[in-house]
């Protein structure tokens, strides 16, 4: 696929899209990740972002309106203001055509409307080189306390599991 004639529309989260978002993004997943994410829209606590190619998902982040909970983050970083990204995901063959750039910056954007001053997210300090470049790239910067752990529970046909990754919290600010 050429660049040049790559069509990419970011937009939220649609109800009536979710059965085929947990499809792509999540084939069984019996957690629904996809209904949690648009729970979230659902409430006003942020915004399920979609990047959709001739009408197919193909990328995703979750924008919530307030920081990380995690509470090694929030020990050392006031996050009243600052809006969060997680759960994002770039189908593979669409991984390098901008699909995350665009779904950020659609972010950073709606952040700023909403009058937040910095936007955050944590990526894996280890595993995922790729993604940190790429957020380095965009103007996030390592907030300077190191590596932690998150945990998160997801059920599928062999029963729940816990995962967990080592991550680093990256910040942007929105005000410069």
């Amino acid at each position: 696929m050429n660049q040049h004639d790559f069509d990419l529309v970011v937009k939220p989260a649609e109800e009536h899209q979710l059965d085929f978002l947990e499809e792509v993004f999540s084939p069984g997943n019996l957690t629904k990740p996809q209904y949690r994410r648009y729970d979230v829209q659902r409430k006003g606590e942020g915004v399920y972002l979609i990047a959709w190619h001739k009408n197919r998902p193909i990328g995703h982040f979750l924008l919530r309106w307030s920081g990380p909970r995690d509470a090694r983050v929030t020990q050392y970083i006031d996050v009243t203001h600052s809006a969060f990204l997680e759960g994002g995901l770039t189908k593979d063959d669409y991984r390098k055509k901008g699909v995350a750039t665009a779904i950020i910056r659609e972010a950073e954007r709606l952040s700023r409307e909403r009058g937040c001053t910095h936007i955050g997210l944590e990526v894996s300090s280890k595993d995922n080189p790729e993604a940190r470049r790429l957020y380095e790239n965009l103007g996030f910067i390592d907030w300077g306390y190191g590596d932690f752990q998150i945990n998160w529970e997801y059920h599928d046909k062999n029963g729940t599991r816990i995962r967990s990754d080592i991550v680093i919290f990256m910040q942007k600010s929105l005000t410069s």
